[in-house]
């Protein structure tokens, strides 16, 4: 009986050490480039561009937040890369 509970409990041991985390994570990274004639302008249309990716992948708005961006000017306007990261 005794090597009975013990063949059982590492069966379970061995099961449960198996297992994956109860809660696993996923992240996604994109980047979207724009334009605009200020700076904020620019921004804001290559966010839009990076959401654009990440929503045609399954992610909501509300996974998602803005890292970094990075604006320059060229002659008159504005050009800029906004890097999102996604979780859930």
């Amino acid at each position: 009986m005794k090597k009975l509970l013990t063949a059982a409990a590492l069966a379970v041991a061995a099961v449960t050490l198996s297992a994956p985390p109860a809660f696993a994570v996923e992240t996604g990274d994109f980047h979207g480039s724009g334009i605009g004639p200020y700076p904020a302008d620019a921004v804001a249309s290559a966010e839009r561009v990076a959401r654009t990716f990440a929503r045609n992948t399954g992610w909501l708005d509300s996974q998602c937040y803005r890292r970094s961006f990075d604006v320059r000017s060229n002659m008159g306007y504005y050009s800029a890369t906004v890097w999102l990261y996604c979780q859930r």
